[in-house]
């Protein structure tokens, strides 16, 4: 190939009319240039794919990072071992952010790292927002990163600062800093819920016991004897309740009920309750009158009880011969009921424990065939869905309406009617009901 056909076949290569009789010098300075501007072309090209692939690396390495973390605080174990988690974490986190110094602060759990917490948290004022620190921006650091661990509630917070490459803490550092610590605080989270959900089992489990404890504390059996008949039901708003009732046959064969509602409700309740029902087992045994019993009681229980407790309870005494002695100390009304008449009698003195006072007693005579129903105000104050109370009034129409011959047979009219008002309203208060039926004078053994 001669010289022109060389000059011919670069022109058509270069795609350029040239004529090739001039010589090819011109021609060959062009293609010399398009030579050198492609080499260049392919170098940007390689350094462009360079960064791509430095980027791409650094992506999956981020990724790769985030999983293993994921996976370190997303396996749930109990205890967490938080320690030894934290570790794994800070080696991995250290590959990527290539930082210099860290501190990880965890309230009432931890705080690893070589960096002094009293120093980062004056430079960061607000330990619960991400601060990034750049070179020139503080007086004591030249670059630092800080990330609070916050998930249902603050808990500490991570931080690190200087990177080993002299570099600055990138929106990718921020990144990863800030997704480990939500990895750290939804672990927290779980934990805490964990923690909640065993407190409140082993409480529940508690209550149950305290409340077969309070069950057992109640009468088992109702004293059989041949001028009085009764029944009682009891039903705390919770696991254990402040309401008490009990029943006591004398030497002299007087039948006696109590019933008793201590000021609050749960376990205090529960607890002063149970206090009451000691101290009236002894003083039953060496009170045989009345007004002595109550009187005592009182004087013990303000002893004990402080300003804002007290015990409401309504004594009810009956002879074989139908007298009836009554104290009401600050207790609901007790009903009289009597082939359709009702006599209500309200409380004629304050509730125990609160003062000295001198309690005495009302005396009546019942006529055979006569109800007593004595209650505590979880009855009359039981409340349906739109939080309405029952009231007195209901109380008395079902006491009037009845043409049942039994206690039993009362009081279930009665509990079938609460719980029918009631609906699906949940009990708010203590609920005791004691019903007492006179038969008659007869043959006491």
């Amino acid at each position: 190939m001669n010289e022109r056909e060389i000059c011919e076949r670069i022109a058509e290569i270069l795609n350029l009319e040239h004529d090739c009789s001039k010589g090819i010098d011109d021609l060959l300075e062009i293609l010399e240039y398009e030579i050198n501007e492609y080499r260049k072309s392919l170098e940007e090209q390689a350094m462009f794919m360079e960064a791509q692939i430095e980027e791409l690396s650094r992506s999956y390495e981020e990724i790769s990072t985030l999983l293993e973390i994921s996976e370190i605080f997303g396996t749930f174990e109990f205890p967490l071992n938080l320690q030894n988690k934290l570790e794994k974490v800070i080696r991995l986190l250290r590959n990527v952010i290539k930082f210099e110094g860290y501190v990880v602060h965890l309230e009432g759990e931890l705080t690893a790292g070589d960096l002094n917490r009293e120093e980062i948290e004056a430079e960061i004022g607000n330990p619960e927002k991400t601060v990034l620190i750049e070179p020139g921006k503080s007086e004591k650091f030249s670059n630092l990163l800080f990330v609070p661990i916050k998930g249902n509630r603050y808990y500490g917070y991570m931080c690190f600062t200087g990177k080993e490459d002299g570099g600055v803490f990138t929106a990718g550092d921020r990144k990863i800093a800030e997704m480990t610590a939500r990895y750290i605080a939804s672990a927290l989270d779980r934990l805490d819920f964990l923690k909640k959900e065993i407190e409140r089992e082993r409480l529940e489990e508690q209550l149950n016991i305290a409340r077969q404890i309070q069950t057992n504390l109640l009468p088992r059996k109702i004293p059989e004897i041949g001028f009085v008949e009764a029944d009682a039901c009891s039903q705390p708003a919770v696991q254990v309740g402040g309401d008490y009732y009990d029943f006591f046959v004398s030497q002299e064969k007087r039948f006696l009920t109590v019933v008793g509602d201590v000021a609050g409700k749960s376990v205090p309740a529960a607890l002063l309750m149970s206090a009451v029902r000691s101290y009236l087992k002894v003083l039953v045994t060496t009170c045989p009158d009345l007004e002595r019993l109550v009187n005592r009681l009182n004087s013990i229980l303000c002893e004990d009880m402080t300003n804002d407790r007290f015990v409401t309870m309504a004594f009810i005494e009956i002879s074989p011969d139908g007298t009836l002695n009554l104290i009401n100390a600050g207790h609901n009304p007790v009903y009289f009921l009597h082939k359709g008449e009702l006599v209500k009698i309200e409380a004629s003195a304050i509730p125990i424990g609160i003062t000295e006072w001198e309690y005495r007693k009302h005396t009546i005579h019942l006529k055979p065939d006569t109800f007593v129903i004595s209650y505590s105000d979880g009855l009359t104050e039981a409340r349906n869905e739109a939080g309405e109370e029952f009231g007195y009034e209901k109380l008395e129409n079902i006491l009037r309406e009845f043409k049942g011959e039994t206690p039993a047979e009362l009081l279930e009219a009665l509990r079938k009617n609460v719980k029918s008002f009631m609906g699906d309203a949940q009990q708010h208060d203590d609920m005791t009901i004691v019903v007492l039926k006179y038969k008659g004078q007869q043959e006491v053994e």
